[in-house]
């Protein structure tokens, strides 16, 4: 270990001007109902300091309503206990906060955040161990295990050695993120997994990345028979392995998907990728752009298109107030028009004039 602290000081990513595609209506002309062009403009993303720091000693708390404990892979089983659990010759990352459950917030807030604090400091992961609440799925532990690190699952506290961290930094290092998740150690991983050797196997060339349970289309059968017609193939990314959510990302040359979890391995596509160009779809209740300053950020167009409206969406998407987050996992309805019209745009390389 080269020292015990570190601090950074990153600069905002500036993502550029975009467009997203609306579904036909009447706001247009009231007679003649047509898509709405919304012209994105360029916006100033995350940056600021950043710092962590080596604590002997500690003990760490979780505030969970169960304390028992389930640990995995490095401890072993245990049964129900209130603590504190007691870890020596290991350095803590405490990463029971954000939701880790996420996939999208592990791939793509904690892991990088650990990548870059290993490198800076010269830890071997060998000498780590990420603690996650103890409801942690598994397939997140599948991706703690594809990079070989190990993990405690357990809501109870944990003594030892613990490197800490801002606890406000999740914004902050959007900008930095990609940088971090293209370390060397990450890269070397994917690469020696055969993520990036350029064969293409199972996985389609274009892609049509749908979603289950919430969410979810109510006209998925009408996109889906659409976009066949075009080439892309439906693939739901439960349904694929760690490894074969990062090749997607590699291999396929075009992907539309739904806003989601889904999408976080784009944040680790590599300059070899044949990946051109995303388009995002998105339910009303659930605007955001996350994904849209990823895209950017590894060097992929992106274009987004925003499912119809619904009559109980209009009155609080206008009380400015407070946020509209009432109906983020709803299912929604998307209008091929303005998925046939976004498709057409970014094929043209006309997402911004």
């Amino acid at each position: 270990m080269k020292q015990v602290s570190a601090t950074w000081v990153f600069a905002p990513f500036q993502c550029p001007a975009d467009v997203m595609v609306s579904a036909r209506s009447y706001f247009i002309d009231r007679v003649v109902p047509d898509c709405e062009i919304i012209h994105l403009p360029s916006k100033s993303v995350g940056g600021g300091e950043f710092w962590c720091a080596l604590e002997k000693n500690v003990t760490l708390s979780f505030q969970a309503q169960s304390a028992r404990t389930g640990l995995r892979r490095y401890l072993g089983a245990s049964s129900p206990r209130s603590g504190p659990i007691h870890i020596d010759n290991k350095i803590l990352f405490d990463f029971r906060l954000k939701f880790p459950q996420n996939w999208a917030h592990f791939l793509n807030d904690h892991l990088p955040i650990y990548f870059n604090i290993t490198h800076e400091l010269g830890l071997h992961p060998a000498d780590t161990l990420l603690i996650l609440p103890r409801k942690t799925p598994g397939f997140i532990q599948h991706a703690a295990d594809f990079f070989g690190l190990h993990t405690l699952c357990t809501d109870v506290p944990v003594h030892g050695d613990a490197m800490t961290f801002q606890t406000d930094h999740w914004v902050k290092c959007r900008s930095i993120r990609a940088q971090w998740a293209h370390l060397p150690f990450p890269t070397e991983t994917l690469d020696s997994a055969g993520i990036r050797d350029g064969r293409q196997g199972s996985l389609p060339r274009r892609a049509f990345v749908s979603r289950r349970n919430t969410r979810n289309l109510e006209n998925e059968a009408e996109v889906e028979a659409f976009l066949a017609q075009r080439g892309y193939t439906k693939v739901y990314p439960e349904d694929l392995g760690v490894a074969d959510q990062f090749r997607l990302f590699e291999r396929a040359e075009h992907i539309v998907a739904i806003h989601g979890a889904g999408l976080a391995p784009l944040l680790y596509r590599s300059g070899m990728s044949r990946l051109t160009g995303v388009i995002e779809l998105f339910p009303c209740g659930h605007m955001t752009d996350n994904f849209r300053v990823m895209a950017h950020q590894v060097g992929c167009a992106w274009t987004g298109v925003r499912g119809k409206i619904k009559p109980e969406h209009v009155e609080p998407a206008y009380d400015l107030s407070r946020p509209f987050v009432k109906f983020s996992l709803q299912s929604f309805e998307v209008d091929v028009r303005a998925l046939e019209t976004a498709l057409s745009m970014q094929c043209e390389g006309a997402t911004t004039e």
